[in-house]
């Protein structure tokens, strides 16, 4: 008995500190120092880790995303709060925005792309677009309300954090 209630306060205490992992926010995580093309793949470059820490407080309705603006329209590298709610989730997104300013409407296009998120970098990785140049570079927060005329998608620029 003794040995199954210290078990169960194991894996209690355990599951509390395994479910903070992603909840510190480091703004270093989305300040850009550099982004461009790397084989043919949109990248970002920041002064922290890329996709490693996102704000848990905003639950599904909040992702933060690493943006390209390329030669072939806007793409996004984003992470959110995964489904187990300890672990992130990675996507990509194909957007269409009026301006990167904050409140803007996200309108997402169909996205064949994937995510790479390696140390400092954050990667599109294609799976049919060629792109040929990266013009600029944003890393914002999103987050989702109910859509309505003015937005369609609901999803709307809250913070931006840097931009090159």
């Amino acid at each position: 008995m003794k040995l199954l209630l210290i078990l169960l306060g194991v894996m209690f205490f355990s599951s509390l500190l395994n479910s903070n992992v992603y909840a510190v926010f480091y703004p270093e995580d989305f300040q850009i120092t550099n982004f461009g093309l790397k084989n043919g793949h949109p990248f970002v470059e920041v002064q922290g880790q890329a996709g490693l820490s996102f704000s848990v407080g905003g639950g599904d309705e909040t992702y933060y995303a690493y943006t390209f603006v390329t030669d072939k329209g806007i793409f996004s590298s984003t992470v959110s709060l995964g489904s187990s709610d300890t672990k992130p989730y990675y996507s990509t997104a194909h957007i269409e925005v009026s301006a990167f300013k904050e409140g803007t409407c996200i309108n997402e296009k169909i996205s064949s792309g994937s995510p790479l998120f390696s140390g400092k970098l954050a990667e599109y990785i294609p799976k049919t677009v060629v792109f040929n140049e990266v013009s600029k570079a944003y890393t914002y927060k999103v987050t989702a309300d109910d859509p309505d005329n003015e937005c369609p998608s609901g999803q709307h620029i809250e913070k931006i954090f840097s931009s090159k």
